[in-house]
């Protein structure tokens, strides 16, 4: 077993210490009660060992093996303590913006099976409500159960467009819809007009004349970072009054 000086550990104990601190600050934009982390490395994996020269071992501080980067292990850390939270402490029941008090939706699983190439995320949750706030409830609550913990919530703004907008081929420079979102990804699917329009008949059973539709920015969390690259960002939050229900939809991807 490797021998850690006093100074190498009080060194290493000081980034696990930052690490920390940058993960809760991330938690606690979820859950402001949250006041530590769950981290699965003890101080002892803060170490590597680096052969260098003339050909000797150095021992160095540094984040534990197994990660790509810092980032890698902050998001380890953020998911493990969001979810021991989620589990020990029913956060689904909490009444505030933290966790949205709806339903998931899981047959959507069948629906997107059938059309495995799609680069698009759905999400789909029952609320009687259905204004701006709760809207924004479900955005943040589909984030939370994809497991995207770096987003800033309160920056995100939305505007309400129409159905017809919703479905439309036109398609701004620099901005993706979601037609094209479907049927152009950065790697072909092959699919037509004709599977869109059948994916959104079974997705709205009912027609279109009672969704409320609102489109939202994408500044405000890194899973948007590969659709800015080029291909472009999608995020939509559309209420189906018919069904009581608000469908998500979300894309970002590169090549």
């Amino acid at each position: 077993m490797t021998k850690y000086s006093k100074q190498d550990l009080e060194y290493a104990s000081q980034l696990r210490e930052e690490i920390h601190n940058e993960a809760l600050s991330i938690v606690r934009k979820t859950n402001s009660t949250i006041t530590e982390v769950i981290d699965s490395h003890p101080v002892e994996d803060y170490f590597q060992e680096l052969w260098d020269y003339p050909g000797k071992w150095y021992t160095v501080v540094a984040i534990p093996y197994g990660y790509k980067n810092r980032k890698a292990l902050v998001d380890k850390i953020v998911t493990d303590t969001l979810l021991h939270n989620a589990e020990n402490n029913e956060l689904n029941k909490q009444e505030d913006l933290n966790v949205c008090p709806i339903q998931y939706e899981e047959p959507k699983n069948q629906l997107l099976d059938k059309y495995p190439d799609l680069v698009i995320d759905l999400n789909i949750v029952y609320d009687d409500k259905h204004d701006y706030q709760e809207h924004l409830k479900a955005l943040k609550n589909t984030f939370e159960k994809l497991s995207i913990w770096r987003f800033d919530i309160k920056s995100a703004k939305g505007e309400r467009i129409s159905s017809f907008e919703l479905f439309s081929n036109k398609c701004e420079k620099g901005n993706l819809n979601y037609r094209d979102a479907f049927l152009n990804p950065p790697h072909k699917n092959y699919y037509t007009d004709k599977d869109f329009m059948n994916f959104n008949r079974e997705l709205f059973p009912k027609g279109i004349d009672d969704l409320e539709v609102f489109k939202w920015n994408t500044d405000w969390s890194d899973y948007f970072d590969d659709g800015h690259e080029w291909w472009g960002t999608l995020c939509l939050t559309i209420y189906d009054k018919s069904l009581g229900r608000f469908i998500i939809i979300m894309a970002s991807a590169t090549d």
